[in-house]
């Protein structure tokens, strides 16, 4: 199939100077691209009214990679009441996970609770069936966003729990 991984997450918010900040120097994001989406095509694409329309943009990445990109994205005039952000009863996306890579989750958690984020609880082990326990933990962006940071096991971890399952079932036959 000609559709790939996700390209980019487009969140909007209300401070965007901030959430370049947040995502930046708590997330470890860094600005590719600035832009003011606000002409006629804009408009009828994201189903918004053109007058008065001034949309900015910002894409922020990790590494080097195109795919996996946050655009905070700031639309003026925002709704009013705006709505507030999704939580995992509402319909629609609702959380972004991040996968920890190259140092423990500890350390990141840590890192981030001196910056002062606040987290939903500690680091949980999560046990999913078929597959190896994993570390996670949710809190919000400036925003309210919900945010997800996991850590996978490794494949070796990965391998041996599953040598482990086959022998178990091949041993109760």
């Amino acid at each position: 199939m000609a559709i790939s991984e996700i390209h980019h997450v487009a969140i909007n918010v209300s401070d965007l100077e901030r959430s370049v900040a947040f995502y930046r120097d708590a997330l470890g994001f860094r600005k590719v691209l600035d832009m003011h989406a606000h002409g006629p095509a804009n408009a009828r694409m994201l189903h918004l009214p053109l007058k008065g329309l001034n949309i900015r943009s910002i894409m922020m990445v990790q590494g080097s990679s195109t795919v996996g990109e946050i655009e905070l994205m700031q639309v003026q005039p925002r709704r009013e009441p705006p709505t507030p952000p999704k939580r995992p009863d509402d319909l629609g996306v609702w959380v972004i996970s991040f996968e920890v890579k190259g140092e423990p989750l500890e350390e990141v958690v840590k890192r981030l609770r001196a910056m002062g984020v606040k987290f939903f609880s500690d680091i949980e082990q999560l046990d999913l069936q078929g597959y190896a326990p994993m570390k996670a933990v949710i809190f919000e962006d400036p925003d309210g966003n919900l945010l997800e940071l996991v850590q996978l096991p490794t494949r070796e971890d990965y391998q041996r729990l599953k040598q482990a399952r086959e022998a178990g079932r091949g041993a109760s036959k």
